[in-house]
C-alpha cells in the first residue's frame, strides 16, 4: 500500500470543515445569528424558518447594525468585535466570541445580509455564497441586521442527507429559540414557522410573562420564585410546586450568566432537593437562573457553549440545594383539589347514558391571553450525586434554613380542627375556611421514615446477631480499604471479623437489613459506591415505614389523631410519603360553595 503524505488543505476544504464544526444543523444556524442580535443589542428579534430551516431561515433584529467599515470582515474568519486576546476568552460576557458563526454559516449557505448602523444616512445590502462575497449595494433600511439565510448545505450534499425531516429539525429549532427567549425576557421575541406564529414573547423583563408566552398557560400557578445569593453568586428564577410534575426532565431549565446551559451538575442537585417530595419517574419543572464571575465557569469545552464547567463546583451545588430547600419552606405545598363539572352534574340522556349538564368552567389568568402551543425542551440523563456531598449540602442548607429570619417555620398541619374520618382512611379537618384531608397510612408512613433516617444519618442503627455468621468474599482491593472503612462500617451496625486473605465473616448486621441487602450494603461500602448505599438504605427504610405504618381501614382514636398531626407539623418534608404520594390535600371554601352552586 502506498505512504499517503500529509498534505496542506486548500482555503475552500478547510472551511467546509470549520463550518461543519459550527453548524451542524439549521438551528445551530439559528443559534449563532439569535446570539449575535442579543450582543448587538437588540430588544426585539424576529425569527422565521421554512422547511425545518432547510429552504430558508431569517433573522431580524434592531441592534446596533453593522459599520459600514467593518463589513469587509463580516464573513471572514475569526473576525470578531468581541474579544481582543486570549484572555478574553476567560472572561466572555458575550453570547457569540469565536468569530466563526457567519463565516461558517455563508460557508454552506447563500446568505443576504442588510444591516445599518445607527447614524448613518443609508444600509447596506450584502449578497454572499459558498464563503465569498459576490455583491454589495446601498439599501434604505432602518437600524439594525436582517439576515437571510437559504439553500443550507446547497454545496455539501452529504452533509445535507444527513439532516432529519422537516418537522424534526423545525421542533430542534422551536425548542431552541424558546430557550432563548426564556433567558432574555427583556428582549421581544417573534418566532414563526411556515408562515405560523409559534409564539410572541412581550419582552419588558418580566421572566413569568416570557414562560406564560411559550408554554402551558396554565403552568404559573404551579411554579414559585426562587431567590437566593451568596458572596458573588445569586440564583433566581422558578421551580414547581410538588404537584406539578413532568415525566421527563424536559422542563427543568438552567441559564449560567444569560446562557442556556447543560449541566450535570445542577441537574444532580435538582433531582436530589426533589426527590423526598415526587413519586419514582416524576421531576420537577424549574427555570434557574444563575449568575457566577465570568471568570468561574469556563464556557469553551464546545463551540456550542452549552457544556460548561464550574471552577468551584461545590459552592455552586451548596447555593442550588440550600435555595431549592429554602423555597420549599416558603410557599404552601399542599395540593388544592377542583372539581370537573362534568364529573359532578350529569342527567341520564334519550339513550340511558348519562349527558353533562353544565360545560366545565373556563379557567382564568391574569396574565395578557396568549392563545400558544406548548412545546418540550430537549430530554437530558439524569446523573447521581455521591453520598457524601448529599450529607454536606444538607447540612449546609440546614444551617442556613434556620438562621435565615425570613422563613416561617409555620406548619401546615398548625391549626387543624378534626371533624371526623372517611372510610376510615381519609383524616376531615377545617382551617381557615378550608376543608382539610389527610391519608392516616401516608402520614404515619412518614413519620416513622424520617425517625429511620434521622437514626441513620446520626449512625444511631442497631444491629441484629446472626445466629449463623454470613461470609463475604472480597477482592485485593476491597480488603486494602477495609482499614481505612473500618469505624464508618462498624457505625452502619455492623461486626465482623477478616478470615484468611480473602474472606469476612459477618456476625451482626443492621437491624433494619436482610441478610443479603446486608451483604450487598457492605461490598458497596468497600467499593466506595456511596450513592448506592444511600439509594438501598432509603428503599429499605421505606419500605419497613410501609409495613409498620397505620393501614387504611385501622380505625384510630381522636387522641392518636391529634398524636399524629402533631408529629406530621414536626417533619422536615410533611407533604408527601417516602413513595411520593401527598398525604395531605385539601378543597376552598369556593370550590365547595360553587358545587352547592351559592357562587357561580
Amino acid at each position: 500500500m502506498e505512504m499517503r503524505r500529509i498534505k496542506l488543505l486548500d482555503e475552500f476544504t478547510a472551511s467546509k470543515i470549520a463550518a461543519g464544526e459550527v453548524v451542524e444543523r439549521p438551528a445551530m444556524v439559528v443559534k449563532e445569528l439569535v446570539e449575535n442580535a442579543i450582543d448587538a443589542g437588540a430588544d426585539e428579534i424576529v425569527i422565521d424558518v421554512k422547511n425545518g430551516g432547510k429552504k430558508s431561515i431569517r433573522v431580524s433584529d434592531n441592534g446596533s447594525g453593522i459599520h459600514i467599515e467593518d463589513l469587509t470582515l463580516v464573513f471572514e474568519r475569526h473576525a470578531t468585535s468581541k474579544i481582543r486576546s486570549i484572555e478574553d476568552l476567560y472572561d466572555t460576557h458575550s453570547l457569540g466570541f469565536r468569530g466563526e458563526a457567519l463565516s461558517s454559516i455563508c460557508a454552506v449557505s447563500q446568505v443576504e445580509m442588510i444591516t445599518m448602523c445607527e447614524g448613518a444616512s443609508y444600509g447596506t445590502k450584502i449578497l454572499a455564497a459558498g464563503g465569498k462575497i459576490l455583491k454589495q449595494t446601498e439599501v434604505g433600511a432602518i437600524r439594525g441586521t436582517s439576515i437571510f439565510v437559504k439553500d443550507l448545505f446547497f454545496n455539501t450534499p452529504a452533509r445535507l442527507k444527513f439532516l432529519k425531516s422537516d418537522q424534526a429539525e423545525a421542533k430542534s429549532i422551536t425548542e431552541l429559540v424558546s430557550t432563548l427567549a426564556i433567558s432574555h425576557p427583556e428582549i421581544a421575541f417573534k418566532y414563526a414557522n411556515d408562515d405560523r406564529l409559534v409564539f410572541h414573547t412581550p419582552g419588558k423583563g418580566d421572566l413569568g410573562n416570557a414562560i406564560f408566552s411559550i408554554y402551558e398557560t396554565g403552568i404559573l400557578k404551579h411554579l414559585h420564585k426562587i431567590s437566593e445569593s451568596h458572596d458573588d453568586i445569586s440564583i433566581h428564577g422558578f421551580v414547581s410546586k410538588f404537584d406539578y410534575t413532568k415525566g421527563t426532565k424536559s422542563h427543568q431549565l438552567t441559564f449560567v450568566n444569560g446562557r442556556y446551559v447543560k449541566s450535570d451538575v445542577i441537574k444532580d442537585v435538582v433531582q436530589m432537593a426533589y426527590r423526598p417530595y415526587l413519586m419514582g419517574g416524576r421531576h420537577a419543572v424549574c427555570f434557574l437562573f444563575i449568575d457566577v464571575p465570568p471568570a468561574s465557569v469556563d464556557v469553551n469545552i464546545h463551540p456550542a457553549k452549552t457544556e460548561i464547567k464550574f471552577h468551584d463546583e461545590g459552592k455552586i451545588k451548596q447555593l442550588i440545594y440550600m435555595a431549592l430547600k429554602k423555597s420549599f419552606h416558603l410557599y404552601d405545598q399542599v395540593p388544592q383539589v377542583t372539581f370537573s363539572e362534568k364529573e359532578v352534574f350529569v342527567k341520564p340522556s334519550d339513550s340511558g347514558r348519562p349527558e353533562a349538564i353544565l360545560e366545565p368552567p373556563t379557567a382564568t389568568y391574569s396574565q395578557p391571553a396568549y392563545s400558544q402551543p406548548a412545546y418540550s425542551p430537549p430530554a437530558f440523563t439524569p446523573e447521581k450525586v455521591d453520598f457524601e456531598a448529599i450529607s454536606q449540602m444538607n447540612a449546609f442548607a440546614d444551617d442556613l434554613v434556620r438562621e435565615s429570619p425570613e422563613i416561617s417555620r409555620d406548619s401546615v398541619y398548625d391549626g387543624l380542627v378534626y371533624i371526623g374520618v372517611f372510610d376510615k382512611t381519609y383524616l376531615i379537618f377545617e382551617k381557615n375556611s378550608q376543608l382539610v384531608m389527610i391519608d392516616q397510612h401516608a402520614a404515619h408512613e412518614k413519620i416513622l421514615y424520617e425517625q429511620f433516617m434521622h437514626a441513620f444519618n446520626n449512625q444511631e442503627i442497631s444491629s441484629q446477631m446472626l445466629l449463623i455468621p454470613e461470609t463475604v468474599e472480597l477482592d485485593a482491593m476491597d480488603m486494602g480499604a477495609l482499614d481505612q472503612m473500618a469505624s464508618f462500617i462498624i457505625s452502619m451496625g455492623f461486626e465482623y471479623e477478616i478470615f484468611g486473605n480473602s474472606t469476612v465473616i459477618l456476625r451482626e448486621i443492621p437491624s433494619l437489613l436482610s441478610i443479603q441487602s446486608a451483604k450487598l450494603m457492605f461490598s458497596e461500602i468497600l467499593e466506595g459506591t456511596r450513592t448506592g448505599i444511600e439509594d438501598h438504605i432509603e428503599e429499605k427504610l421505606a419500605s419497613r415505614a410501609c409495613k409498620a405504618a397505620i393501614k387504611a381501614n385501622d380505625a384510630i382514636h381522636s387522641i392518636e389523631v391529634d398524636a399524629l398531626v402533631e408529629q406530621l407539623s414536626t417533619l422536615e418534608s410533611p407533604y408527601t410519603c417516602p413513595h411520593g404520594r401527598p398525604i395531605v390535600i385539601q378543597f376552598g371554601k369556593p370550590e365547595i360553595e360553587r358545587k352547592f352552586k351559592r357562587i357561580l
